[in-house]
């Protein structure tokens, strides 16, 4: 879309524009879907309704079919053979023995679930550290790498969100895109998401444009001394 060539470690996506198939890369989706550009493989299928009329009326059909047909004499029971039992009589009330007694039941002991919590940083420098090493060991730092062999270093900020306990914002960020990952703390295996992305840095709070940390040419993120 945008007239580029793709680096190594970018990847392009096919986009259908009517009847045309378009090659755009990671950088130009968001003004793809603008355009009303839509991506392959997501065009909604058909909802069948055509074969619909023709299922309801084979089924209507044969309900008539089953109503109209004669219904079959229903065979008659045979007479059971009676045979006269001797009722032997019933033993005294001395005799009769006591029911046995229930065994008291115990109650069930109810089992827990082990539950798996993770420690969650307090600190601010901490959280920040544990960022960026999950960022370190993601996949999303060859998108990095990738942008800044053509658009030179990224500025980096890794800062606590202010709207989680948990969640550490990664805003890599050049003069013609930026990118913004989030990571959960809080979850049993923290992972790295892309959370957005755009073109204009005034996107961008002012925190987020102020850099402490810095990314080598393999995408790697590390703390501003």
């Amino acid at each position: 879309m945008c007239g580029r060539t793709l680096l190594r470690g970018e990847r392009a996506e096919m986009y259908l524009n009517g009847g045309d198939r378009r090659t755009v890369c990671e950088l130009c989706t968001s003004r793809a879907l603008h355009e009303g550009w839509i991506r392959e493989g997501t065009m909604p299928p058909g909802d069948g309704r055509e074969a619909r009329p023709n299922r309801r009326r084979s089924l209507i059909s044969r309900l008539l079919a089953r109503r109209d047909a004669p219904a079959a004499p229903a065979p008659e029971p045979e007479p059971e053979p009676y045979i006269e039992e001797e009722l032997e009589p019933a033993p005294p009330p001395e005799q009769r023995a006591a029911p046995p007694r229930e065994a008291p039941r115990r109650p069930r002991e109810r089992v827990r679930e082990p539950r798996h919590v993770r420690a969650i940083p307090t600190s601010v420098e901490h959280k920040i550290a544990s960022a960026v090493d999950l960022f370190n060991g993601s996949e999303h730092r060859r998108t990095i790498a990738g942008v800044a062999r053509s658009l030179g270093a990224p500025t980096v900020s890794v800062r606590p969100a202010q709207d989680g306990l948990s969640l550490v914002n990664v805003v890599a960020s050049w003069e013609l895109c930026w990118y913004r990952y989030e990571v959960d703390l809080s979850e049993e295996v923290p992972t790295v998401r892309l959370s957005a992305q755009g073109y204009e840095l005034d996107e961008l709070a002012s925190e987020e444009r102020s850099a402490n940390a810095v990314s080598d040419d393999r995408g790697s993120l590390a703390l501003s001394a």
